[in-house]
């Protein structure tokens, strides 16, 4: 009786496991079509936002006059000059970076340039975040991914990372922390310092500035 039992359990197994295999592999293939459909409309969406982001770019003028170097000169200018993070406003900021005062729409404080037919130029000063911060930095046009382009048409003049630096030293940043290969930060008693780089293959390597964040030292909100 308990070899009849076994032999009915196997049975009864056996055939439900049967019954159930179609419909599992119909589920199966339904989700693989949901989810293959869902990853094929983000892909669309991901596409037409940057075909958007393209027609945006290519009807944004190009502004002749504005120069990296200049900028890079101006922070520099504003390090020296500006005691404290707390005065430096738009009027102060847009003048010595060689750009207008003011540009974006609000709330941001700041103003931005297309400034050759793959970059622009510009500068934020941003006070909705804990820590204050002043961005100066250069862009490349929309490209998907993270596609290195050459910097060498915004590097312009003599300002570069190796010339850069040494004037920064002279000011009391002399304790660099490096946070990858083309990230470095510092700070002296009035300010914490970020500087974004990029190589230039067609420079010979020359590590070009991408990029330089001011924030106030010690690490407070404005008052």
């Amino acid at each position: 009786m308990a070899l009849l039992l076994t032999l009915a359990g196997c049975r009864h197994s056996g055939g439900t496991h049967a019954a159930d295999t179609p419909a599992s592999t119909a589920n199966a293939t339904a989700t693989a079509i949901t989810a293959t459909a869902k990853e094929g409309a983000a892909r669309m969406i991901v596409q037409q936002q940057h075909d958007e982001e393209i027609k945006r770019w290519d009807a944004w003028p190009i502004r002749e006059g504005h120069s990296p170097e200049r900028a890079w000169q101006g922070v520099l200018h504003l390090l020296r000059t500006v005691p404290r993070f707390a005065d430096i406003t738009p009027e102060i900021a847009g003048p010595a970076l060689g750009m207008p005062g003011q540009s974006l729409p609000p709330p941001l404080r700041g103003y931005s340039a297309r400034i050759h037919p793959d970059w622009a130029l510009g500068w934020v000063l941003d006070e909705r975040t804990v820590v204050p911060m002043l961005e100066v930095s250069v862009g490349h046009r929309p490209v998907p991914g993270s596609t290195y382009m050459d910097p060498a048409p915004v590097c312009d003049g003599p300002t570069d990372w190796a010339v850069l630096r040494p004037e920064l030293e002279a000011m009391g940043f002399t304790l660099w922390a490096q946070w990858g290969a083309l990230d470095y930060s510092s700070a002296n008693d009035h300010y914490a310092l970020s500087i974004d780089l990029l190589p230039s293959t067609q420079l010979n390597g020359r590590l070009c500035i991408k990029g330089i964040t001011l924030q106030p030292m010690p690490q407070q909100v404005r008052p």
